[in-house]
């Protein structure tokens, strides 16, 4: 075997240890994302549940200011007692509201099916239907009337509609689901591909 051989071969190896050392990053920072996408829905799962205690001191805060600026104690102020009543009101729609959050989806560009893990951080919630918003996504169908307690998780699958892969494609899906006292809401789930987050969550209006 020649000297020109040999250099050709190491060369050789050297050039697959390098496609090496960039799958390797190319994996490395791959699961990087994964990470930081799961820190990203922690963040948003704590910080909804930060914003509805911050809600319920305010609501407790106001009541003491009714008793601390009134004469209800003693029975004369029938306005404090309607805004205490409508503040009670607001407490108990605070303590069952359900707090829904996703930590990302993922995807398998082989088949251009995508999956959204959907965690509830609050009280039941009965989830009434899943509305698709995008055209460049089908959605697979998802039972109605599905209880979801708390801690307990839904996973919404689908697919690529047409030509674009599903890593480009626009997903935006809106989950309507009511808590134990029959309020609505509608939660948004909006994003590229597998880069997913809830950008909201609404009240609604029941339906006559």
């Amino acid at each position: 075997m020649t000297s020109e051989t040999w250099n050709l071969i190491i060369a050789g190896l050297g050039s697959i240890g390098t496609a090496g050392s960039f799958a390797f990053l190319f994996f490395r920072d791959k699961n990087k994302q994964k990470q930081i996408d799961k820190l990203a829905g922690i963040a948003s799962m704590l910080e909804a549940q930060n914003e509805i205690m911050q809600k319920q001191n305010d609501l407790i805060g106001q009541q003491v200011d009714i008793f601390r600026n009134t004469s209800l104690l003693k029975g004369n102020d029938g306005e404090a007692m309607s805004k205490l009543a409508e503040i009670e009101t607001k407490k108990l729609r605070l303590s069952v509201m359900p707090i829904l959050r996703t930590s990302g989806g993922s995807f398998a560009g082989s088949t251009g099916q995508f999956s959204i893990d959907v965690i509830n951080n609050g009280d039941t919630a009965t989830i009434l239907k899943v509305e698709n918003n995008s055209s460049d996504v089908l959605i697979y169908h998802f039972p109605e009337n599905y209880e979801m307690e708390k801690g307990k998780s839904i996973r919404i699958i689908g697919s690529q509609k047409g030509d674009k892969h599903i890593k480009d494609c626009d997903i935006d899906i809106d989950i309507i689901y009511e808590d134990k006292l029959k309020n609505k809401y509608g939660t948004k789930i909006k994003g590229i591909g597998n880069h997913v987050k809830v950008v909201e969550t609404n009240e609604l209006m029941l339906q006559q």
